[in-house]
């Protein structure tokens, strides 16, 4: 199981993100058009002279912090960049958790587990192919466009294939995808037919901050327990021994609002009277003493 995207609001200066971010590559390049497109004013693409584009860092425009993305092959290495980094200061806004399969009918054999998992949970189970062309790839979703968790089965041997093809195509030369017989698996270094190289993944994309703060720390299995239809999927599909996760959405009035802004902007004074007076319980009296106090005049 790995990320095959990660992306994340970092709580830093964007000159300290880029900084650390660069090291995934050889070469940084402004990609202000990119930045554009996510609404920010300012981008960078980091380069790696063989893996091409590895990472992308954003700022301004778009609210207070830098906000940073790798997808594809480059996800795993970004993730865990960006978690050693700021363990506790990123909030995703999207990862996706993926599981290939090598074997000759997974792509059938999956498809009725996640039919199943669908019916019975009621969510939308809609498949993009090509009835002309097998090597096209076909994929199978599970959830809609607009939710925060939708699963995707698709056949990753026909993309690969695809992409090859394309890139043949670049240099002038038109190479039929009848003609590729294996293709390799850069992760694990393995030649596999595309017909039986096959993928399922989980995104989400979690709205409110407290989801997002949770998704920062769990690993890529653990994301599959965030739902219940992609828990039991997980279970079904992938054979995972996973606990369900939970992250609440609940929606702040007015003064829990303005509770989480003065712990996040004293939370460094409170850590210090918590390690001072032994237990939380004290530092609650300590400012409950305090506030009367201060009424007092």
């Amino acid at each position: 199981m790995k990320f095959d995207w990660y992306q994340a609001t970092i709580e830093d200066q964007p000159l300290v993100v880029l900084d650390q971010v660069r090291k995934l590559g050889h070469e940084v390049r402004e990609a202000d058009a990119a930045a554009r497109r996510w609404r920010y004013s300012q981008g960078w693409a980091i380069g790696h002279r063989d893996l091409g584009v590895v990472a992308q860092v954003f700022a301004g425009g778009n609210g207070k912090y830098p906000h940073a993305l790798a997808t594809s092959d480059a996800a795993p290495a970004f993730a865990s960049l960006v978690r050693d980094c700021w363990p506790e200061r990123h909030l995703v806004t999207r990862m996706d958790a993926a599981e290939d399969f090598n074997e000759h009918g997974a792509y059938n054999r999956l498809r009725r587990v996640c039919r199943r998992v669908a019916k019975e949970s009621r969510i939308k189970f809609s498949q993009i192919k090509d009835d002309l062309d097998a090597r096209a790839g076909r994929t199978q979703y599970l959830g809609s466009p607009s939710s925060d968790y939708r699963a995707r089965l698709y056949e990753k041997g026909w993309q690969e294939v695809g992409k090859l093809v394309a890139l043949y195509e670049t240099k002038g030369y038109k190479v039929p995808a009848s003609s590729v017989v294996t293709i390799k698996n850069q992760e694990t270094g393995e030649d596999i037919k595309p017909e039986d190289w096959t993928r399922l993944e989980l995104q989400v994309r979690p709205r409110q901050e407290e989801g997002r703060r949770a998704a920062a720390a769990v690993t890529a299995e653990q994301a599959w327990g965030f739902t219940e239809w992609s828990h039991r999927l997980a279970v079904e599909a992938l054979e995972l021994d996973l606990q369900r996760m939970s992250i609440r959405t609940k929606k702040c009035n007015a003064d829990e609002e303005a509770m989480r802004w003065m712990c996040q902007q004293y939370g460094k004074l409170m850590i210090r009277r918590y390690n001072d007076l032994g237990d939380w319980a004290s530092v609650g009296l300590e400012i409950g003493h305090l506030v009367k106090e201060q009424r007092r005049y």
